[in-house]
């Protein structure tokens, strides 16, 4: 597991927290509650610190299905073999995301979305996008209600995330 790799709870994972069927140690279930999409591991074990617990407990709960890769760090040899850091796949995506997200601070938050804006341009690639969305999704609720913030953002996380 690379550091800077961003793990979210599987379904299994989450249906796991809820059941506690399978039993697990209580270090691997804090463990568990920890990964939440957003975290990269680096800061998930950080963290969990008081935990006593290193990278082979987190690689435990994905062999067991419980967590899966969201999003990966490249090394700097997979950038270096791609020739840059970014895809041309990866720029469109980004730059059809930011869109997005640009027209509904505007459309629904005005003036109050102010300071998302200013944040929205410092993001430099889908990952910081990815880093603003639950803020961006907690102002849009507080604003329009949830389910019409629903359909936004989730239309946002499936061109962040590439689905």
């Amino acid at each position: 597991m690379n550091p800077g790799e961003i793990y979210a709870k599987t379904e299994e994972g989450l249906r796991e927290l809820k059941e506690r069927k399978r039993k697990l140690p209580i270090t691997l279930r804090s463990l568990l509650i920890m990964v939440d999409g957003n975290r990269t591991v680096a800061q998930i074990l950080e963290r969990a610190r008081a935990l006593r617990v290193d990278v082979s407990a987190l690689s435990a709960l994905e062999q067991a299905g419980l967590i899966a890769r969201r999003f990966s760090a490249p090394s700097s040899d997979e950038v270096e073999a791609a020739g840059g850091p970014r895809s041309e796949k990866e720029i469109q995506r980004f730059i059809a995301a930011q869109k997005k997200m640009s027209d509904a601070i505007n459309a629904h938050l005005g003036f109050r979305g102010y300071v998302m804006i200013l944040r929205l341009q410092r993001a430099e690639n889908l990952r910081d996008l990815h880093d603003l969305l639950p803020d961006f999704a907690q102002a849009l609720v507080k604003r329009i209600g949830m389910d019409p913030a629903t359909s936004i953002v989730s239309d946002l996380e499936r061109l962040i995330v590439g689905k």
